[in-house]
């Protein structure tokens, strides 16, 4: 049997006669007809009894009965979930962030996302791009956001990127720290004080210590490194360590008026962040949306 026979069978259960049932099915009454009769040849058993106004069910009937509307309630879901994957309203997404960009770009697009269509589902693994990009072309991501460091990862042909907007590694302290009020902080004055840095700066941090080396200096000797942003963000906001961090990864801490950005020539470097997305590869409708939702989000923070 098909979709098409069941369809005609409940309707004519419902209405009671042929008529009334094809013209609720949209159908004419001989298309109905034919459909009910093909559907009895391939059970090899009438469902209704003939030759009365009324139509009634037949014992074999009856058992079509207890089944069909489950079948019918099954590929109505079918198709009503099938549709939304289609036109992007459902689906699934697994989303490669950066430490910088999950909570200040990925979030407010993840929420502007499902605002309009909640039932996207969205998974979202933190890392770096070393880690994350393998991920995305084994599949296992469907696009990565992260903060681009020259050298950190070499470019592939498969994977598409683009600039969504840049972001600016500046030095930062507590508010209450001894440098942050003072205008025109010389390099010197960053050499005695403790410093902790996160994990794989890769070019920035050699960029940093170049400056030092360019001034006939050492770089800080009194240096502690964390795998744990909120450790970091503890121990900065102490009130003694400086940090070399994105803005955006302290984007809160310096809107609260908690931390501030050291006045220090030359100790500020402007990067990009990258969105990742396979090459050459046709982007299902939640993806779409979703890239939709972070350009306009960048277009907005830039």
């Amino acid at each position: 049997m098909d979709f098409r026979q069941l369809r005609y069978f409940l309707a004519v259960v419902e209405h009671g006669n042929f008529t009334r049932a094809a013209a609720a099915a949209g159908c004419t009454q001989q298309a109905l007809s034919k459909g009910i009769s093909t559907l009895e040849q391939q059970l090899g058993e009438h469902v209704f009894q003939r030759g009365t106004r009324q139509v009634e069910l037949t014992r074999a009937g009856h058992l079509l009965l207890d089944y069909a509307h489950t079948i019918d309630e099954a590929v109505a879901g079918f198709e009503s979930r099938l549709a939304d994957l289609q036109t992007g309203a459902e689906g699934r997404l697994h989303i490669g962030v950066g430490p910088s960009t999950a909570g200040s770009l990925v979030a407010p697009a993840v929420i502007a996302l499902r605002r309009q269509w909640p039932r996207i589902r969205i998974q979202v693994s933190e890392g770096i791009a070393p880690e994350l990009l393998p991920a995305l072309l084994a599949r296992r991501l469907d696009l990565v956001v992260s903060l681009h460091t020259q050298g950190e990862h070499p470019s592939d042909p498969r994977i598409h990127s683009e600039v969504l907007l840049h972001d600016e590694y500046r030095v930062l302290a507590a508010a209450g720290h001894a440098l942050a009020d003072q205008v025109r902080i010389r390099p010197e004055q960053l050499l005695d004080q403790p410093w902790i840095f996160g994990r794989r700066l890769g070019e920035v941090e050699q960029v940093f210590q170049g400056v030092f080396r360019q001034h006939g200096m050492s770089p800080p000797a009194h240096t502690m490194e964390s795998d744990s942003l909120e450790f970091l963000r503890a121990m900065v906001s102490d009130g003694s360590y400086l940090t070399l961090l994105p803005r955006r990864l302290a984007y809160a801490q310096l809107q609260q008026g908690h931390w501030n950005e050291l006045d220090v020539q030359g100790f500020a470097w402007r990067r990009p962040v990258m969105l990742h997305t396979r090459a050459h590869e046709p982007q299902a409708a939640p993806m779409a949306r979703l890239l939709h939702s972070l350009r306009a989000g960048a277009a907005g923070a830039r």
